[in-house]
């Protein structure tokens, strides 16, 4: 296992930022905040104003090799709602984002199974049917999503990222 990322107070190297549908012109909002030394929380509000629908944060690493693991593991806490969790092979924003959908349960304590071969290669929320398939050897960007008009607050509670 090799630990991707950690959250909260303590959590080094990993910033996150805010993106979402007010890049179109919509109204929504998301951000990671710290709760305490060991746990950050994905939050914010989807709106379906102004045509939005969506709120997400990317987080942009030195470029990993995971291909010597089947995917990662999301210690996750959530409200009930579906997100999804991407990645890219770069840092570039305009190349494609390969995405994964999990459901949480309301304030369930959940080891989120995300394996590499699953995950499919989008753009600006498009499936890209010609796209090659993931290389786990090029990870350079993680991003978390809630998307699919699913209108109004949301909570995602996060501890860490790894692999298995």
């Amino acid at each position: 296992m090799v630990a991707v990322t950690r959250f909260g107070r303590e959590a080094t190297g990993s910033q996150w930022v805010s993106l979402g549908d007010p890049v179109m012109g919509g109204r929504s909002t998301g951000r990671v905040t710290p709760v305490d030394d060991t746990i950050s929380v994905f939050h914010g509000e989807v709106s379906l104003a102004n045509g939005g629908g969506f709120a997400s944060v990317k987080c942009d690493l030195p470029p990993l090799d995971l291909s010597g693991s089947e995917g990662l593991v999301l210690g996750a806490c959530g409200d009930g709602k579906v997100y999804k969790f991407g990645i890219r092979v770069t840092w570039d924003r305009n190349a494609p984002v390969y995405q994964q959908a999990f459901a949480t349960e309301a304030a369930v304590w959940q080891r989120i199974n995300l394996p590499f071969h699953r995950f499919t290669p989008t753009f600006r929320g498009r499936v890209l049917a010609d796209a090659a398939a993931l290389d786990p050897a090029k990870v350079s960007s993680l991003s978390l999503f809630v998307a699919d008009k699913q209108a109004g607050p949301f909570e995602l509670m996060l501890r860490a990222i790894d692999t298995y």
